[in-house]
């Protein structure tokens, strides 16, 4: 399963800081997933996680502009499956508001969904069916 999901499953976060980061290396350390993270600017250890791939965005690449630039992301590899993470409360309030423009290419999940007491079978080996 985890094979599978390293080959089709792309993270992709957004927001600053360490926050990012750390899911990032929680998502590479369950299941050996590449997460892109986008931001304008990030905390030195991101440059040194090879499960990370930074994405900078300029300081005025927000709301429509990011909403575009996203969605062109996604339509380059239509096969595989985008999850979106907003990391702050500015990038949550901008899924929320362009949740119809990026639904059509990714999964919008919110970092309290990744913890381990919120979703217990995302960290054992079987799935629920």
């Amino acid at each position: 399963m985890q094979e599978q999901l390293n080959r089709v499953l792309v993270p992709v976060l957004l927001g600053d800081g360490a926050r990012p980061v750390k899911i990032a290396r929680r998502l590479y350390r369950r299941f050996g997933v590449l997460s892109h993270i986008y931001c304008s600017r990030t905390v030195l250890s991101a440059h040194f996680c090879a499960c990370v791939r930074i994405v900078r965005t300029p300081t005025y690449l927000r709301g429509d502009l990011l909403c575009t630039d996203l969605c062109a992301f996604a339509k380059e590899y239509p096969d595989l499956l985008f999850c979106l993470i907003p990391c702050t409360e500015e990038h949550r309030v901008f899924c929320t508001a362009h949740a119809r423009e990026l639904e059509a290419y990714y999964v919008i999940v919110h970092p309290e969904q990744l913890q381990e007491d919120a979703l217990p079978y995302l960290y054992k080996e079987e799935l629920p069916i």
